[in-house]
């Protein structure tokens, strides 16, 4: 099963926290099937959260990958190496880096090849500003966003798009869920009409999701799961959020 409901930890957690959260997840996680939840931790925590989930299925990824393979780049951590940690798959594009770290379209793309390349799961964040939703401009800035991360590669054999407005995130609030559906119809449209060679696996959505918002999410048929930030860090929440998923869906 694919990656439906992910957990964003961002700049957060500790070996205690880690212990906690999994006791709490695991306590009210109602489902048997683990493979379609996915964690990405701080890297430096990876082998301990696979170290306590090993039994479970659980997949476990990092929140972002170096767009080179080796090299004299202080700090940062290639595909290859996380997939040598044993992750499934990694975040890339986020709107955080993409403002903080002046992530381009064009790096975003170089690393789309690196994930590819070591069979890695890239989970390519996209997503428009305030003031270009307020524009009526998302539509354009999501398909330049697409075209440019994806135009010159050949192939990709597996991708999930997450579509995370950036006004939404850490607001509390979001677009309506028939909004949100129709943009994802019109993600799934672009890839598939242009890129008939991209293994399109699924359009997440992030962007202030809770189990308050969950029920009207995961009843729209094109929100094929959530990248989920601050109520992630909740194992409680997380848990009965994808327990909303799993009821509507699996």
């Amino acid at each position: 099963m694919s990656l439906c409901i992910v957990a964003n930890w961002k700049l957060n957690g500790s070996r205690e926290f880690n212990q906690k959260w999994a006791l709490e997840f695991l306590k009210h996680f109602n489902g048997n099937n683990f493979s379609s939840v996915g964690i990405a931790p701080a890297s430096i925590y990876i082998d301990h959260l696979k170290e306590i989930l090993n039994d479970y299925g659980i997949k476990i990824g990092a929140q972002n990958i170096d767009f080179l393979e080796t090299g004299a780049r202080t700090g940062e951590i290639s595909a290859s190496m996380i997939k040598d940690l044993g992750c499934e798959f990694s975040i890339i594009g986020h709107s955080e880096r993409r403002i903080l770290f002046d992530e381009t379209n064009q790096i975003i793309q170089k690393k789309l090849i690196q994930a590819n390349k070591n069979s890695v799961i890239p989970i390519l964040c996209i997503g428009e500003s305030a003031e270009e939703n307020q524009a009526n401009n998302t539509f354009n800035v999501l398909k330049k966003q697409i075209i440019e991360a994806l135009q010159d590669i050949a192939e990709l054999s597996s991708l999930i798009i997450a579509y995370e407005p950036v006004w939404a995130i850490g607001s509390g609030k979001i677009p309506n869920s028939e909004e949100i559906n129709s943009i994802h119809e019109m993600i799934k449209d672009v890839v598939q009409s242009r890129f008939p060679k991209i293994g399109l696996e699924s359009v997440l959505y992030g962007g202030s999701v809770n189990l308050k918002n969950a029920y009207s999410l995961f009843e729209q048929k094109n929100i094929d799961g959530a990248l989920i930030g601050g109520a992630s860090l909740d194992g409680r929440e997380f848990a009965l959020i994808a327990n909303v998923f799993n009821e509507l869906r699996v």
